[in-house]
């Protein structure tokens, strides 16, 4: 399916004018610059009770230009109007459901099950993409077709959907990943199928951090990540969030603990406090004004110091 121009899509609110309410990226050509076909791209927005949020992801998925886009909404039976407004969109989207599910991991393995793109990612309805980021994700898998998964960078945004300080994608390392010190952007992660493939899909037992888990079994995996130094994605910083919730933050940290732990193959002994700080603190030592600068957000946005 070829992206909607504005004009095909229903008006935006009045007195809105930030993206994409009132302008679209630009409609690409058939094929890429040197003739190759573009990649068909799969999203998968799972969406629950986020009817506020909700439009301006859609568009932010249908206005990117892209000539061959497959969109699936996956609604957890939302009582706030989010299926009215989905169904407003629905004539450009493959497929689209609201009913109960079992959370997150269950919309996005019920998703995944109907994707049929070569390029594989997933949008929170509350997050979206920046103008022209699918355009950049393809020309990045087509410029390394060695990359079973491409990280870029983003923006924290905040509850009206302004874009606040930069967010960075770390450079893959297993290592690190495996001490909490690599972090990828979730929004502006995109993997091929078949690495998608490789793995079980989302895992039901994790509640906070399924996106962690998903890079971590693709890793097991034996897939390849790639650095992709475009900003692709804003992530939408609220306190209604599962990542901005204060009430989740034990649970999110013994969840990606345990993440850790699957992945060296073993429980964390006395000595692995001191070591993730180790590498935290290497971390911070590399980009001290930008760890700082987003701090300082954190406390603006939500009240906090950190997540």
């Amino acid at each position: 399916m070829r992206c909607p121009n504005l004009a095909e899509l229903p008006p935006p609110p009045e007195s809105v004018t930030i993206w994409p309410w009132t302008r679209g990226s630009k409609a690409l050509p058939p094929t890429m610059p040197d003739g190759s076909p573009w990649p068909l791209i799969s999203i998968v927005m799972p969406s629950f009770n986020q009817d506020r949020f909700l439009e301006q992801a859609i568009r932010s998925v249908l206005l990117q230009g892209y000539p061959q886009l497959e969109f699936i909404i996956i609604d957890g039976g939302s009582s706030d109007g989010s299926a009215a407004t989905i169904a407003r969109y629905e004539s450009w989207l493959r497929h689209w459901r609201s009913e109960p599910d079992d959370g997150a991991a269950d919309a996005l393995n019920k998703g995944f099950r109907l994707a049929t793109g070569e390029i594989f990612s997933f949008l929170n309805a509350d997050d979206f993409y920046l103008p022209g980021c699918l355009e950049r994700v393809a020309t990045a898998f087509h410029a390394h077709a060695s990359a079973d998964v491409l990280s870029g960078h983003g923006y924290f945004a905040t509850d009206s959907g302004e874009l606040g300080v930069p967010l960075f994608s770390d450079r893959w390392s297993l290592n690190r990943f495996s001490h909490g010190a690599c972090v990828l952007v979730q929004p502006a992660t995109f993997f091929r199928r078949d690495a998608y493939e490789r793995t079980r899909g989302f895992r039901y037992e994790t509640s906070t951090c399924w996106d962690m888990e998903l890079w971590a079994d693709m890793a097991l995996a034996g897939a390849r990540f790639r650095s992709m130094d475009e900003f692709v994605a804003a992530f939408r910083l609220h306190t209604g969030s599962i990542t901005g919730a204060a009430g989740l933050r034990q649970l999110r940290r013994r969840e990606s603990i345990a993440v850790m732990e699957r992945l060296r193959g073993r429980p964390d002994s006395f000595l692995k406090p001191m070591l993730r700080f180790y590498h935290r603190a290497r971390k911070f030592s590399e980009h001290p004004l930008r760890t700082l600068n987003q701090r300082l957000y954190f406390h603006r946005t939500i009240g906090r110091w950190s997540l």
